[in-house]
């Protein structure tokens, strides 16, 4: 279970708190303090329900300006590197152990720091991708990094130039001085840049050894779903945060780039951000852990669990390779497929040299129990799909993930069988943390969750139906051969949705 803080906290909750950062805001030209000491509380009890205790943790706060989030961080017990290039400008309001530093060019030695903080700095900056590089080449491997930024498109993107930049980033800025002459800061061009919200992402997801964890609106992390909707994203989140990890490197682990594509061609539904998010979590296992996969088809997915483990971690692959179940509308009667499917499996493994480190239990999962010892680390369920076996795979296996552990089911909120089953055996659970998903691939991590926690984790995973439902109008237009009207729902390849 990941400990949380014991600073006490009475601040207010729901439309309270919504009322309590809007009247905060408004007044924060004048007397920005107040707004920015509650961020900082919020972002630090943010960092410690995801990360665990701040206490004994090296942290860079990154565009610290007057060291609001530092100071909030350093009450936390961790030792905090603020990171600002205009010191001068701070005056008496400058935080101590404050670095003078670009946030392209860093002056910090390589895989130093367990954790970057960066609140509102990428809209500042020229270089996006130089600051992103960055935050990865000083994060030790497993570190984690909390990028925020005010994406140009939303109401404040624009600064002081509001509501002109809406006619972008060109012609909204000089209309703008046109009238009112240079904003007051932050003229366009040398103190503020347009960032945005789908290309930041994709920006992230291109740097090897950097893992997108989640992308969520800062102020409403509830409203998360908005986030992988292109063009809505870039006006309603306001202020967009990104949750990032560092992919450690592990003994005898290859780099995950290399890895994907050396398994491309293995037939399968895993994507590439799937395979990401697959890759972090084995690379987490702990030495002499043990890594469980019930549905391995042809190994697509085990090579990726197999080549991020440490080489003493245990990897357990059920599959009866029976011929069922093998993908879309491919529930049974395949058996003469099932061979080969088991072939391909294992010259797959032998191709990309994990064989020998993989265990295969060719059983249906609800009889491999006794072919497995427990404690199980990481959980990766891609089995049958119908209700019954999903949820049983679920309750079952998912009850042999230790404390801290990590469960990933695959066709989440995409298949109705397994989605009924997260609902009836997760959703209200008090023992299974939603942390997000990549597409069809929800994580959920073991905890002991109260009672609060437990209403906005039910709230979380609701808030995926919304998603759910898109696919089921898509998989409904390709069975009615009308895939070419999948694209008006932001579904990209015709094929299923993953």
């Amino acid at each position: 279970m990941v400990p949380t803080s014991p600073h006490p906290t009475a601040r207010p909750t729901g439309l309270a708190k919504a009322a309590t950062m809007w009247r905060l805001f408004r007044r924060e030209q004048q007397d920005p303090e107040p707004f920015y000491r509650f961020l900082a509380v919020e972002a630090a009890d943010s960092l410690e329900r995801r990360h665990g205790l701040l206490a004994g943790r090296r942290l860079v706060d990154l565009g610290a300006g007057p060291g609001w989030y530092a100071e909030e961080l350093r009450s936390r017990g961790a030792a905090v590197v603020a990171v600002e290039r205009d010191i001068d400008e701070l005056g008496d309001r400058r935080p101590s152990g404050m670095v003078s530093g670009d946030a392209g060019r860093l002056p910090l030695p390589d895989a130093s720091v367990d954790g970057v903080f960066c609140s509102n700095l990428l809209e500042h900056t020229p270089d996006t991708a130089a600051v992103i590089d960055e935050i990865a080449r000083i994060l030790r491997p497993g570190g984690w990094a909390y990028v925020s930024w005010t994406n140009w498109y939303s109401p404040w993107g624009g600064h002081d130039m509001t509501p002109y930049h809406l006619l972008g980033p060109e012609r909204g800025p000089a209309l703008y001085e046109r009238r009112h002459g240079p904003p007051r800061k932050n003229r366009y061009g040398e103190g503020l840049f347009a960032v945005h919200v789908g290309p930041t992402i994709e920006l992230v997801r291109s740097r090897p050894g950097l893992a997108l964890e989640a992308a969520e609106p800062r102020y409403w992390p509830w409203a998360k779903p908005i986030v992988a909707v292109p063009g809505l994203r870039e006006v309603a989140t306001w202020n967009c945060v990104l949750h990032l990890r560092r992919t450690p490197a592990r003994p005898g682990a290859v780099d995950f780039d290399r890895t994907w594509a050396d398994v491309a061609d293995v037939e399968g539904w895993m994507t590439l951000d799937q395979g990401r998010r697959l890759w972090s979590r084995a690379a987490e296992v702990p030495s002499g852990g043990r890594v469980v996969e019930i549905g391995s088809f042809r190994g697509r997915s085990m090579v990726v669990l197999a080549r991020a483990a440490g080489a003493d971690v245990e990897l357990v692959a059920i599959d009866p390779h029976a011929g069922n179940d093998r993908g879309p509308q491919e529930i049974a009667g395949f058996a003469a497929e099932a061979g080969a499917d088991l072939d391909a499996f294992r010259a797959n493994l032998e191709r990309t040299g994990v064989a020998g480190r993989v265990r295969h239990v060719r059983a249906f999962s609800d009889a491999a129990h006794g072919d497995v010892a427990d404690p199980i680390d990481l959980l990766y369920i891609d089995g049958a799909h119908r209700f019954g076996p999903a949820r049983t795979d679920i309750r079952d296996w998912g009850a042999r993930v230790h404390p801290g552990g990590t469960m990933l089911i695959h066709d989440s909120f995409s298949s109705v069988g397994v989605t009924l089953a997260i609902l009836a055996q997760l959703a209200g659970s008090g023992r299974w943390r939603y942390v997000g998903r990549s597409g069809s691939l929800a994580e959920y991590r073991r905890e002991e969750l109260g009672a609060r926690d437990r209403a906005r984790n039910l709230g979380a995973q609701l808030l995926q139906l919304p998603w759910f439902a898109r696919n089921l109008v898509i998989k409904a237009l390709i069975v009615a051969h009308l895939g070419r009207l999948t694209p008006l729902l932001g579904h990209r390849g015709g094929g299923w949705p993953y």
